[in-house]
């Protein structure tokens, strides 16, 4: 508990935000002349460009293959070998499982559309293309926990086990510490560290792996949990008393008026205008245009994120003989929805939508077992449901609808990342198995595991600053390996650029390298106006890998 409340007290000094306003308006009233107020309304109408954060994640592990990385391969689980084979043609280990049915409708081999080549996974997305860059070189972790830790805090070195330092910060972090003193709740996120059942609690208490509180309190980590939860708490603002910030706040509004014209002062003064807003509006029953018992309640809206009752319902998981757990979350259509209205509400700014289901994409099987089904477990239903079809629906309702006054819609000020932590596997090594001439050789070369966690993947952004309609680095047809990328984005010249495989006589250049979740950290701040290498150096944040800046619209 000390630890937190240092950490905490630390992240108080600076700006004053909307909720710290919001606070002390409720225990002291709104201070000021009608001057200050004037002041405060256009330093809030000069402030910078405004901006939206959404990391879609699909937990469990996407199969790449079918998806982003996509390549064309037979399918061997269809073949008849009799039982007890050791020596099939082609050889156990040369075999490759792709999903049932692949190679006919809708299970189709890759298709380009643009700029864009994509397996069938993909299909339900490709009216989004136009407005996406996809990464087809990018490296997974084969770890689900490490693979989640690694999306929300960058690349460098760390344990999952260690207490959290005050100069670590996820993604989203800093992101709403740089932008989100002026909304109420400006971190909402639909996850939760442990979720997946793969570690302990008594070994990861509070403070270790996934840390909800680094940085400012505005920019801590607030679960969006259900609409339900969501109501109440917009609800309980109404109610917020006087706490040990207001000793600061009191400070500043000693010499208020001097305060509004520092220019260093800034970010506080647009919050206490958001803050006067808001909190005139809950004098009246809601916030701004909200009335918290009406939120994601409006049947149009709800009709256009395709939600029924069902969806907003939670479920819990058992995972390697652990306790079930919940995310405590709803269908990602809900989510969606609920980051909708709270964007456009003027409530928050970033989001971490994940599919609710825990391991719903970790689709292990035995040969056996996948020989039996003629192909893996075909993923397309879950990602036409928890990503395609609500994703489709809030882009184009962002889009739909205009910010302010500036001619620009939300979609414009909006960045959105799609990502899943790791790859799938499409076949097993048998030799060491072969090798053992063990007596049970067949029944064990049954039992491997050939959709195993894979570290081949790739990942996506849209967003008005993103280059849409492109494609960068891809997976070799012969080695099935991601090909390094040098810094403009182009592959690497010493690989062939269809097979993959290294070209006789050359060497990977020193320059090249395959994307990881860092480069995606680094490429959503990168796109939403922010620097990960100049945030490390003010100690917020120690992500170390470098952003893509080649996806950026020129």
């Amino acid at each position: 508990m000390r630890r937190r409340e240092v950490l905490a007290g630390a992240a108080a000094a600076g700006v004053i935000s909307a909720l710290d306003w919001l606070r002390f308006f409720r225990a002291f009233g709104v201070p000021g002349s009608k001057k200050d107020l004037g002041i405060a309304q256009a330093v809030a109408q000069a402030a910078v460009t405004p901006h939206f954060l959404i990391y879609w994640f699909q937990e469990g592990g996407w199969d790449g293959y079918s998806m982003f990385n996509p390549v064309d391969t037979r399918n061997d689980a269809v073949l008849t070998i009799p039982a007890g084979t050791l020596q099939p043609n082609p050889s156990w280990s040369a075999q490759l499982y792709r999903p049932k049915g692949y190679g006919t409708a809708p299970n189709d081999p890759p298709k380009t559309l643009g700029n864009i080549t994509y397996g069938f996974l993909a299909q339900g997305g490709t009216s989004l293309f136009n407005d996406m860059a996809v990464v087809s070189s990018h490296l997974g972790n084969q770890f689900h926990s490490g693979g989640r830790w690694d999306y929300h805090y960058g690349a460098y070195s760390h344990s999952l086990s260690d207490f959290r330092q005050p100069d670590e910060r996820t993604v989203m972090q800093a992101f709403c510490e740089a932008y989100g003193a002026n909304v109420p709740l400006p971190h909402i996120s639909w996850h939760r560290w442990l979720a997946d059942g793969e570690l302990s609690p008594t070994n990861f208490p509070e403070g270790t792996g996934y840390y909800e509180k680094l940085g400012p309190a505005y920019a801590n980590t607030i679960y969006g949990e259900t609409p339900d939860a969501m109501r109440l708490r917009l609800s309980q603002i109404a109610n917020l008393t006087a706490n040990a910030r207001d000793v600061r706040i009191r400070k500043f509004v000693d010499n208020l008026h001097q305060n509004f014209i520092k220019d260093k002062n800034s970010e506080s003064v647009a919050a206490f205008a958001s803050a006067v807003q808001t909190h005139n509006a809950l004098a009246g029953g809601g916030i701004g245009s909200v009335v918290p018992s009406q939120m994601f309640t409006d049947p149009t809206l709800r009709a256009d994120f395709n939600v029924q009752p069902a969806d907003e319902q939670t479920s819990s998981t058992s995972v390697n003989g652990n306790p079930a757990r919940t995310k405590n979350s709803p269908q990602t259509n809900v989510q969606a929805l609920m980051a909708y209205e709270m964007m456009t509400k003027g409530l928050s700014i970033g989001f971490f939508i994940e599919s609710q289901q825990i391991r719903g994409f970790d689709t292990h099987a035995g040969r056996g077992g996948v020989i039996s089904n003629k192909g893996q477990t075909n993923q397309l239903s879950m990602m036409n449901k928890n990503l395609w079809q609500p994703l489709s629906a809030l882009v184009a309702k962002l889009k739909a609808t205009p910010f302010g006054a500036t001619g620009k819609s939300y979609f414009d000020f909006t960045t959105i990342v799609l990502c899943s932590e790791m790859g799938r596997m499409m076949s097993a090594d048998a030799q060491p198995i072969l090798n053992s001439g063990a007596s049970d050789a067949y029944t064990q070369i049954m039992a491997q595991d050939v959709c195993q966690h894979w570290y081949v993947s790739s990942a996506a952004f849209l967003g008005g600053t993103v280059l849409g309609n492109t494609q960068w680095g891809r997976v070799g047809t012969a080695t099935y390996e991601s090909i390094p990328m040098m810094p403009d984005g182009t592959l690497d010249p010493a690989y062939d650029p269809v097979t993959g495989a290294l070209k006789s006589g050359m060497t990977k250049s020193a320059a090249s390298a395959v994307s990881d979740a860092g480069s995606v950290y680094a490429t959503a701040l990168y796109l939403s106006g922010l620097d990960s290498d100049a945030l490390r150096a003010q100690g917020k944040g120690r992500n170390t890998s470098p952003a893509m800046k080649f996806i950026k619209k020129p």
